[in-house]
């Protein structure tokens, strides 16, 4: 497991940041923004509204103070794969409840990209 300062890459908390604040300032999402179809990611948008826009915006806010730390990854066919995670404080609106008032939620994000500035992929997004 590594620290929170920097990775066997070099790069550290505000790097992640950075190259994140690029892919999303440019649009670019597709390849460079993936949101994997996983249970908890898709447990999140049954359990409350939260749409592409509202993900991104989301993203947009994380900063290094919700950076937890990296650590490599456990897919066999990307054994290098360096994987970041953050912790992300917010209110959402429980779905199906009407008149629900928003809930605190804290959402978890891991995420990794090819480097050097490449393809960014969010691989979980969920409570």
């Amino acid at each position: 497991m590594g620290n929170i300062s920097i990775d066997p890459d070099g790069y550290g908390p505000s790097d992640i940041i950075q190259r994140l604040q690029q892919c999303l300032s440019v649009g670019i999402y597709g390849i460079d923004y993936t949101i994997k179809a996983r249970d908890k990611n898709e447990a999140l948008l049954e359990n409350y509204i939260l749409s592409e826009r509202d993900r991104i915006d989301i993203l947009k806010k994380l900063t290094v103070n919700d950076y937890i730390r990296w650590e490599y990854g456990n897919n066999a066919d990307y054994p290098n794969d360096i994987i970041h995670f953050f912790r992300y404080k917010t209110n959402l609106i429980p779905r199906g409840e009407e008149d629900a008032p928003n809930r605190p939620v804290e959402l978890y994000i891991k995420m990794t990209w090819t480097k050097p500035n490449s393809v960014l992929i969010v691989i979980s997004f969920h409570d």
